[in-house]
């Protein structure tokens, strides 16, 4: 598992070196010397450092105009590769990405234009070696240590002098490099979405967020909260633990929620920084952009979302309070086109029956009660019920306000509440005051809306599901037989 990980991790790496080099980062400071200074003649290309993550612990970044931060190996994760970044004592959430980039280029200096060997004093403060512009030491695992500075920028412009400090040879270190290990650290802490790791048998990232509302230009908004296990046992069966309150109220259905909506949620993963402070966000369609906002474990972001790519792979985002635009390549974005009828559980009127003291029936001019007798007020203490004034017992109590219960939504509908009487009614009223009412206006030959307490539920059930679920009951019942299990 490590090992796929780490691959992915390199995968992802590779799209955001090359776009980093779109990047124009903190300018450097100003030690260039007065002339280019040429190469060695019929030298080989040199190597200053050349480490991998399994031999290294940390890296300690210290720029000269900016904040000094530390990247380290997370080692009590065994299944995926994570760093920890430490700036003041403080330890941040970043983006594994780019740490991950910033940590291996700094381990790793190979193939590099050498300038001049055994330089004295005067050639290294020439280069720029006394106010380097960086200073950083990388931190093997074997407990030794190595220092490493980054001095001018070369006249031309096509990277910097740098050396280890330890001796006087110099090199030159291209320029994507450079600007690699140059990201300011506000960059590395504040530009990140989602800091979950991957989801596998070990970490159900999905069950993290207890909070979404994803707002879209020219649809429906959609909100819903995560109960808490301790919450949602407490509720009467039937309950879920997802409760969708925009665009209707209503309960989630766990299955299509994670599926469609909460999985690709937390795989989203920007990986490459194309612009920062962008004088036109219509370019990425980020002026009027789609607004993914979740809380997860008390964390809690924005993440702005624009147009797909057509000059690269995947779609334009930000975070909200940051002024960079991002691609994400790989994420789904298929959550963008949904609608919220698929987020609701097909059950759409939902009480325990021990919380409730009758359900009037009104269907088609004819009014039928059901009346629940629960073991506090009957000498036998076991639950009856009557229809209308006839006992029928306990057990087909429980099935027919089962059936009461199980109206299931078939579909969306934006069709408004009809300016008329409802064709069917049922009102629930519970032991402790109050009381609920369904309605079912026809919308056409088969289906109704159903309407609670006078607001829309925006989706639609069908008229033999209420027959079959009701009225067939009715008559079982008058004719002193038992309802069936279903």
């Amino acid at each position: 598992m490590r090992r796929k990980t780490v691959i992915f991790i390199i995968a992802g790496a590779a799209f955001l070196i090359s776009g980093i080099l779109l990047l124009i980062l903190i300018p450097q400071t100003e030690h260039e010397p007065d002339e280019i200074v040429p190469p060695l003649q019929d030298s080989e290309p040199g190597t200053l450092i050349l480490s991998t993550y399994l031999d290294t612990d940390s890296v300690d970044m210290m720029p000269l105009n900016g904040k000094s931060y530390s990247l380290q190996i997370d080692r009590t994760e065994t299944e995926y590769l994570k760093f920890d970044l430490i700036s003041e004592d403080t330890i941040f959430l970043g983006m594994q990405q780019i740490m991950y980039t910033i940590f291996s280029q700094a381990i790793t200096l190979v193939h590099l234009q050498p300038i001049t060997e055994n330089a004295n004093d005067d050639q290294l403060a020439l280069y720029g070696f006394n106010d380097p512009v960086l200073t950083w030491r990388v931190n093997f695992s074997n407990g030794t240590s190595a220092e490493f500075a980054l001095g001018s920028r070369l006249a031309a412009g096509t990277g910097n002098y740098v050396r280890n400090t330890a001796d006087r040879d110099v090199f030159v270190l291209d320029s994507a490099a450079v600007n690699i290990l140059l990201i300011d650290v506000e960059y590395i802490f504040d530009i990140f979405f989602f800091p979950f790791p991957p989801s596998d048998e070990r970490y159900e990232t999905w069950s993290m967020i207890d909070y979404l509302r994803l707002e879209r230009p020219g649809e429906a908004t959609i909100e819903m909260i995560r109960r808490s296990l301790d919450e949602w046992l407490d509720l009467p069966v039937g309950h879920t633990r997802y409760r969708i309150s925009q665009p209707f109220t209503a309960e989630g259905n766990e299955q299509v929620i994670r599926n469609i909506l909460m999985e690709p949620v937390t795989h989203i993963t920007p990986e490459r920084i194309l612009e920062v402070k962008a004088p036109d966000l219509s370019i990425y369609g980020l002026d009027k952009p789609s607004r993914l906002t979740i809380s997860a474990e008390g964390w809690k972001g924005t993440l702005l979302i624009g147009n797909r790519s057509t000059e690269h792979r995947g779609r334009y985002v930000m975070i909200e309070g940051n002024d960079a635009v991002l691609l994400d390549p790989h994420g789904d974005y298929s959550f963008l086109e949904l609608d919220p009828a698929q987020l609701r559980t097909q059950l759409t009127w939902m009480h325990n029956i021990d919380t409730v003291s009758s359900v009037v029936f009104e269907l088609e001019g004819v009014i039928r009660t059901l009346n629940i007798d629960h073991p506090a007020s009957t000498a036998g203490g076991n639950l009856n019920g009557r229809l209308d004034d006839k006992e029928i017992g306990e057990t087909n109590t429980r099935r027919l306000f089962a059936s009461a219960m199980s109206v299931p939504s078939s579909g969306g509908t934006d069709t408004p509440i009809p300016n008329k009487t409802p064709d069917y009614r049922m009102t629930m009223n519970f032991i402790a005051g109050g009381s609920q009412t369904m309605e079912f206006y026809g919308i056409n030959e088969s289906e109704y809306l159903m309407v609670l307490d006078g607001i829309s539920l925006e989706v639609f059930t069908t008229r033999l599901q209420i027959q079959i679920n009701l009225l067939e009951k009715f008559d079982i019942l008058d004719a002193d037989e038992d309802l069936p299990m279903r």
